[in-house]
């Protein structure tokens, strides 16, 4: 329980679909003979909860290849394509495995969720600045400088004003 203590609003969505996903795949496995469960929706989501593990462990210093919002959101994205192409061929065996449809849906399900929470933490991540280009305008040095502006273009017959000086 200290361990979702720690997590965010949003760390905790993606942690909360892992968990049923993980309940999910192991009713699958148990009551079907792996029929409607996905092993790599059901490693994805063990690997979620690792990563969240990790990330709030107070003796890991883990310098990760990727931020952790992108992580979780690709382990999950790819979970959940895959647990979405698991399901298709069950639905014609609804009524012979009802519990293995079930388990498949609570797989898709969980990590439908678990995707959901992932992306609303990815993005609340914050996100690089292009370096600025030549082609862009560069704010003067000091307030003291005068701004040079430009006049919009006239769409009158009327000749040019011609410049002050």
């Amino acid at each position: 329980m200290d361990f979702f203590n720690r997590l965010n609003a949003n760390e905790r969505l993606a942690a909360i679909g892992a968990v049923i996903v993980i309940i999910s795949s192991l009713i699958g496995l148990v009551t079907s003979f792996g029929l409607g469960a996905s092993i790599i929706a059901l490693l994805a989501a063990i690997a979620v909860l690792i990563i969240y593990y990790l990330k709030y462990s107070p003796t890991q210093n883990i310098n990760w290849p990727a931020p952790v919002p992108l992580l979780v959101l690709g382990i999950s994205g790819v979970a959940a394509l895959l647990a979405l192409l698991g399901l298709l061929p069950l639905l014609g065996l609804l009524g012979f495995f009802g519990l293995a449809v079930l388990a498949a849906i609570g797989t898709l399900v969980g990590t439908v969720v678990m995707v959901w929470g992932a992306w609303q933490e990815y993005q609340t991540m914050p996100k690089a600045t292009a370096p600025a280009t030549g082609n862009q305008p560069v704010a003067p040095a000091s307030s003291n400088e005068p701004v040079a502006t430009t006049t919009p273009p006239t769409t009158s017959n009327d000749p040019p004003a011609p410049p002050t000086t």
